[in-house]
């Protein structure tokens, strides 16, 4: 497949046979219109949902939007841990600690997880109840994840200061996965350099993709 990280949270993947757009914002879309193209949004925040998908300009267009962006659009909207199927794609939706859902996508025999702002939020000065709850439910949701994962795009916000690779962290160790693109670093990509001198429990052996730029294309095997 090939994978770009647009910018922020937003990616786009191209498999043999679909493109898969996630929490578009900004950066520059390719998209190859002899392929189906699926939407998905998370939730209505600015910084994971631009109001331009909708004039993208592709022949072939699947909207698959979390529940809390309903409006005047024909989409197909999707509620919290629910199930769903759409062509030929598996749905699967998880719940969020902070607005709307998370996806865990299956087509063309690869499975993919999108966090959207599923994370472990741990931010100093709040209350100990909500640092717990955030806690408490973002475990619950990870352990929900049974299958193997080919590719995760998991939150790596340096926002947290000390606290920022608490859901990596759990990630890694919880989900048996291949490839992982942080994302939601506000285009702050001295993430990759950090990430790279952090000494993680990785035992599932995850290859961690390095990211520089926007729009920058990889290509996964």
């Amino acid at each position: 497949m090939l994978v770009t990280h647009l910018f922020h949270s937003g990616v786009l993947i191209e498999l043999d046979n679909h493109l898969l757009l996630f929490d578009y914002y900004q950066g520059k879309l390719n998209l190859n219109k002899e392929k189906p193209l699926y939407i998905f949004v998370s939730h209505r925040h600015y910084d994971h949902y631009n109001p331009e998908i909708f004039k993208l300009d592709h022949p072939h267009k699947t909207y698959i939007l979390s529940d809390t962006l309903r409006h005047k659009y024909e989409a197909n909207y999707v509620d919290i841990h629910q199930e769903y199927i759409f062509d030929d794609i598996k749905v699967k939706t998880l719940l969020s600690t902070d607005e709307g859902c998370a996806f865990l996508v299956e087509t063309e025999k690869q499975t993919i997880y999108f966090a959207g702002d599923l994370n472990w939020w741990h931010w100093e000065g709040e209350p100990e109840k909500d640092n717990l709850w955030q806690k408490e439910i973002y475990q619950q949701e990870i352990n929900s994840i049974q299958q193997p994962i080919d590719l995760a795009f998991v939150i790596v916000d340096k926002r947290q200061e000390e606290s920022y690779l608490l859901g990596l962290q759990y990630f890694l160790k919880h989900v048996k996965t291949r490839y992982i693109m942080p994302i939601h670093y506000f285009g702050d990509y001295t993430i990759t350099q950090q990430l790279q001198n952090e000494k993680l429990d990785n035992p599932y052996q995850a290859h961690i993709i390095p990211v520089h730029h926007r729009d920058e294309t990889f290509e996964i095997f």
